[in-house]
């Protein structure tokens, strides 16, 4: 069964430890946070191979309680797919700034308190590689890794943990929570926050793969048809023997601006924003089949699969006017994980796809029920 293998095989830390930090700038920075620093740190690509990744270290004001500060690691939305999208390099007037700062005001709200919050950038976005997109596996890695080598850097950071993440870095913050076990320094995980998850993908994508004029209100969806074509690719060899034939000319020429653009930037006039989701692929059989390979692989890589752990709590927080994953979807997530017997708590804001984390809707309410977990 899926359920019972997702999100994959997930390596053991090669080498836990930061093997850079410097001073975070630009949008790296945390107004609540007494430290930010951008750290390298050592992981293993999708691929089996040692490379090196990149995140953000959040540390709070203060002396660390006995037993070290609470953690939580915060997966970002997605921000494109190479160093260009790397919110711990982003300079304050980056193209992507609105994404990359959409969690924010959570983890200003959390460090008040007294929380560490460590954000990873993701494979191939802050390392070597290509990014594989909405890969559970690889995105639980790169965040895992990185809680692991803070924690055996600096010892005032201590073993209760929280996952966390939004949209792209909810697919991490699941993978992180399955997996956690794995890792060499066991971490006391207490909870797992969930903003306006991933989930069924290949419907959405399915439905839209036809049409052949622009949709100006869901512009985004066409780059981010061709970035989980990349994870595809990057994670799927079969999926990449479709690759050549199945896109289109123009999808063909524009291909290599998933490694040199931000999300923004690949949603302009110039890039994937201009082209009718029907023309990402080839006209013919070969386009087709590789709709079809794509869709498929989404039903796979889906995070209503996991398995949740016995009494793990869940909390789910998302928009009524979602326009990537539409409310009734996420809604259907939840009560699938409920009727599996989880412990998940749904709730539902008045707020789109990314406004969900602006602060006057989830972060609070999010922030609270994530400190019960971490001092109860």
């Amino acid at each position: 069964m899926i359920g019972d293998s997702w999100p994959g095989s997930m390596p053991p830390t090669p080498d836990p430890r930061i093997i850079a930090s410097e001073p975070a700038s630009g949008l790296g920075r945390l107004v609540a946070a007494a430290e930010s620093r951008v750290v390298t740190y050592s992981s293993t690509a999708i691929d089996g191979r040692t490379t090196t990744m990149s995140g953000l270290v959040h540390l709070p004001s203060g002396s660390p309680p006995r037993g070290g500060w609470p953690v939580v690691t915060y997966g970002h939305m997605t921000t494109g797919a190479g160093a260009r999208s790397a919110p711990s390099l982003a300079a304050a007037d980056h193209p992507e700034r609105r994404r990359m700062t959409q969690g924010d005001a959570l983890c200003n709200r959390l460090l008040a308190v007294g929380v560490v919050v460590l954000r990873p950038d993701y494979e191939g976005i802050g390392g070597p590689g290509i990014h594989p997109y909405l890969v559970g596996r690889s995105l639980g890695t790169a965040t895992l890794d990185l809680l692991v080598s803070a924690r055996h850097t600096d010892e005032r950071i201590g073993p209760r943990w929280v996952s966390a993440g939004h949209s792209e870095g909810s697919v991490a913050a699941v993978a992180a929570a399955i997996g956690h076990s794995r890792a060499p320094t066991r971490a006391e995980l207490r909870g797992v926050s969930l903003i306006s998850p991933v989930t069924r993908m290949d419907r959405t994508i399915g439905a839209l793969a036809r049409v052949r004029v622009p949709i100006a209100p869901v512009r985004n969806l066409v780059p981010l048809t061709a970035l989980m074509l990349q994870g595809a690719v990057v994670s799927d060899l079969s999926v990449a023997g479709l690759l050549d034939a199945g896109l289109s000319p123009r999808s063909k020429v524009l291909w290599p601006q998933l490694q040199e653009r931000s999300l923004e930037e690949l949603s302009a006039t110039d890039s994937f924003g201009a082209l009718a989701p029907a023309v990402l692929f080839a006209p013919g059989v070969a386009g087709s089949a590789l709709r079809a390979a794509l869709l498929e692989w989404l039903r796979r890589e889906d995070v209503r699969h996991a398995v949740w752990p016995d009494g793990l709590p869940v909390r789910v927080d998302w928009g009524a006017f979602d326009e990537v994953a539409p409310s009734p979807v996420t809604a259907r997530l939840v009560r699938r994980w409920q009727q599996a017997g989880a412990d998940v708590l749904g709730k539902v804001w008045a707020a789109s796809h990314s406004t969900v984390l602006g602060e006057r809707f989830a972060p609070r309410a999010i922030a609270e029920w994530i400190v019960r977990r971490l001092t109860g």
